[in-house]
């Protein structure tokens, strides 16, 4: 009989120590996952952070490099001058909806569940979105820009070329 109550205490025991130590694995698991939801959203604020810095400068660039195109093409009161200021101006108006409603990559998240970081993420992300298609629409416009300026050095090259020759034909 004694053997047979050694043995459930130490089965009793184990299992004891077994539940202790599956909590704090639990509980560490969660804290883990917090930490890893606060880590992305942190990342993703950040490049939503840095994208709205650097898009008020880009569209400006953007904006003088196209009208300066548009005006060396002749286009300078065109249908085209007017789509392009009417997206400029609503792209404007878009960045200064999504600024008030960005998070701070300062912000407190350590209080905050888990599901409410996951909704956070989603919401951060979608912003980031949107910013990062306008920091490609802009480049997009920059390069495209600089091929027409190309194609416009090179036909005025290929025109004073013409004159030239046509000038020292006796």
């Amino acid at each position: 009989m004694a053997d047979a109550d050694w043995t459930g205490y130490v089965g009793m025991a184990t299992g004891i120590f077994g539940a202790v130590t599956g909590f704090l694995g639990y509980r560490r698991a969660n804290q883990i996952k917090s930490l890893v939801l606060r880590l992305e959203l942190r990342k993703v604020l950040s490049d939503a952070h840095d994208s709205l810095s650097s898009l008020p400068t880009l569209i400006e660039e953007a904006n003088g490099s196209r009208h300066a195109v548009l005006a060396a093409k002749g286009l300078g009161g065109s249908g085209n001058k007017i789509v392009w200021d009417e997206a400029v101006a609503a792209d404007r108006a878009q960045i200064d909806r999504i600024a008030p409603s960005l998070r701070s990559e300062g912000a407190d998240f350590s209080t905050l569940s888990s599901e409410y970081l996951e909704a956070e993420i989603v919401a951060a992300h979608k912003i980031k979105t949107s910013l990062s298609g306008m920091v490609a629409k802009y480049r997009a416009a920059l390069a495209a820009d600089s091929e027409d300026r190309k194609q416009i050095a090179h036909q005025v090259t290929a025109m004073t070329a013409a004159r030239i020759a046509q000038a020292t034909k006796p």
